[in-house]
């Protein structure tokens, strides 16, 4: 039988014991946290991770802060947000999650302690819920020791952005954060030119600043030839003045 996972959300409590049939065995193995897997493992592991699914609307909140024990979560499709709101209401846009990425694997594996953050979704989509600790339960199954090595690879990649993140969260200017943000996409994405993941607003909450003196702040350095910015799309225009 199947456990039930209580999705909180701040309008109401949703419970659900959806099985994972939306997708075919052989599509998981897309999913970086099922890389390397045989289609005929697809199953066991699943069920071995007490597996459930569970759409989801644009706006709705699949996990809130202060909630306990939550389950890990995979972005099957759609993308969401981890969002931290303060008690005075200013909110902090953490990350987000698209296709195949992970969200609350933390709190997954410390089911004691309350989440800071909530997870809501961006968009319209679905998700993939399993309890990781059930990976370190006795076994030699070779799936078992794959996605073990997958979660690791996963982990120390998330960590490496959580660094990367301090790096332009510590300027106090804005200019500067802009600075820090922008060279890091652009070592990323090995170019000059890439699409920002956020809009606007979005982006000033991941930043930590206000929209309007963001988008004043863009508009400066467009002035100074630095960039050029068309909605989410940029182009650095020199190298050494960033």
């Amino acid at each position: 039988m199947l456990p039930v996972y209580y999705i909180i959300s701040s309008s109401s409590v949703v419970m659900t014991t959806q099985e994972c049939q939306t997708m075919e065995n052989s599509a998981y193995l897309a999913l970086p946290l099922f890389a390397g897997l045989a289609a005929g493992d697809i199953p066991a592991a699943l069920a071995a991770l007490d597996a459930l699914c569970r759409p989801f609307a644009k706006g709705e909140t699949l996990l809130e802060a202060g909630q306990r024990g939550a389950p890990m979560g995979v972005v099957l499709a759609g993308r969401v947000l981890i969002e931290h709101l303060d008690l005075w209401g200013n909110r902090t846009l953490l990350g987000r999650a698209a296709e195949g990425e992970l969200f609350a694997e933390t709190y997954a594996f410390l089911p004691d302690q309350p989440m800071l953050v909530s997870v809501v979704a961006a968009e319209r989509g679905e998700a993939l819920f399993l309890d990781p600790a059930k990976l370190m339960a006795p076994g030699c199954e070779p799936w078992r020791w794959q996605m073990m090595q997958n979660l690791l690879h996963i982990l120390a990649g998330k960590n490496l952005n959580l660094a990367r993140r301090s790096l332009y969260t510590a300027p106090k200017t804005i200019r500067e954060r802009v600075t820090a943000y922008f060279s890091t996409l652009a070592v990323q994405k090995g170019s000059l030119e890439f699409e920002l993941p956020f809009d606007r607003q979005q982006l000033a909450d991941h930043l930590g600043v206000d929209r309007s003196a963001l988008s004043s702040t863009l508009s400066a350095m467009q002035r100074d030839g630095l960039l050029t910015i068309d909605r989410r799309r940029v182009c650095l225009k020199k190298a050494e003045g960033l």
